[in-house]
């Protein structure tokens, strides 16, 4: 067992940025789970889908693995795919990290994800603002939907999954998502 990196928000962010990348959490710094082919094929798949809709209706903007900062509780975090409404974005964000949360954030899990982490990640998610986020489980062909002050629903092939409030009207059919595992 390795001890922990723990370093100060700024200290953090004057370090060179790595791959894997590191997200810091309490000052701890912790390197993102390596995604393998299901990861990598889910996330190109919400970037297409999520891209397209966004290039026709201008509601906002797409990011992957954005890096986020959270001053208040000295934190940096790296959502797999995330949304910001138009208007939110920072004009001046060519560098660096972003201090505006997104407005939908959404992880998809590695088989390296410990369930205690992505649990304090959303928890976080919904505690600093972000609207919705999902949880996408390649393995169980699942997506768990966050709300604040709601509880989560689990979404499974045959369903649709709407991005309401933050996109007016986009939906992501589960099973089409996870067609991409069968090719």
């Amino acid at each position: 067992m390795t001890t922990p990196v723990r370093v100060s928000l700024d200290d953090f962010l004057a370090m060179e940025e790595t791959k894997p990348y590191l997200e810091l959490v309490d000052g701890e710094v912790i390197p993102k789970a390596m995604p393998n082919a299901d990861h990598s094929a889910i996330v190109f798949e919400l970037n297409r889908r999520l891209g397209n809709y966004l290039i026709e209706s201008r509601e906002g903007r797409g990011d992957t693995e954005l890096r986020n900062i959270e001053r208040g509780e000295e934190r940096v975090y790296l959502p797999d795919v995330s949304v910001t409404r138009k208007g939110r974005f920072p004009k001046d964000a060519h560098r660096g990290p972003v201090e505006v949360h997104p407005d939908l954030a959404i992880e998809v899990l590695s088989p390296d994800d410990r369930a205690s982490r992505v649990a304090e990640k959303i928890d976080f998610y919904l505690r600093s603002g972000v609207s919705l986020v999902w949880v996408v489980d390649p393995e169980l062909r699942t997506l768990t939907e966050y709300r604040p002050d709601s509880a989560p629903r689990t979404f499974r092939s045959g369903a649709s999954v709407s991005a309401q409030p933050v996109l007016s009207a986009f939906t992501l059919d589960v099973a089409a998502l996870f067609s991409v595992l069968d090719d």
